[in-house]
């Protein structure tokens, strides 16, 4: 399916169609940054999961009167939530980082995604990463 058909037919909340269009994919856009404050718990079965506590980050002006902010992240692990969602009887997509997000040292847990919000799990180098609302930072492939 090219990327076109993907945007159009498969994605809600998407934020500008022309930019996030590309022949390597769908971009995908950062909508909140999550950082993980206290373990999770996970068993064989499932019943004893328990997702681990988060809370959203706020993000800052760069510069007053700024359209978009920014989230100045320190090393670590993040959970991103993207403002794209994949509409109910998609088939499978997966996601990879962008080959920007790769040059300032992060990536984002690639993965196999349904119908729902989309979210994975961002890595920051020990130098940090300053990163604006909206943001490119993962490709979908489907």
């Amino acid at each position: 399916m090219d990327a076109g058909e993907l945007f159009d037919k498969w994605l809600e909340g998407t934020v500008h169609r022309s930019t996030q269009v590309n022949p390597d994919g769908v971009h995908l856009t950062v909508a909140e940054v999550l950082r993980i404050h206290s373990r999770g718990r996970l068993d064989f079965g499932g019943s004893e999961l328990k997702a681990a506590a988060t809370h959203s980050l706020s993000t800052s002006e760069h510069m007053p009167g700024e359209r978009y902010a920014w989230w100045r992240l320190d090393e670590g692990d993040y959970i991103v939530r993207f403002n794209e969602r994949i509409k109910e009887g998609a088939p499978p997509m997966l996601i990879v980082s962008h080959p920007r997000l790769l040059e300032c040292g992060c990536r984002i847990a690639g993965g196999v995604f349904g119908a729902g919000e989309i979210r994975s799990v961002l890595s920051v180098p020990e130098a940090g990463v300053h990163l604006k609302e909206n943001a490119r930072i993962a490709v979908l492939l489907g």
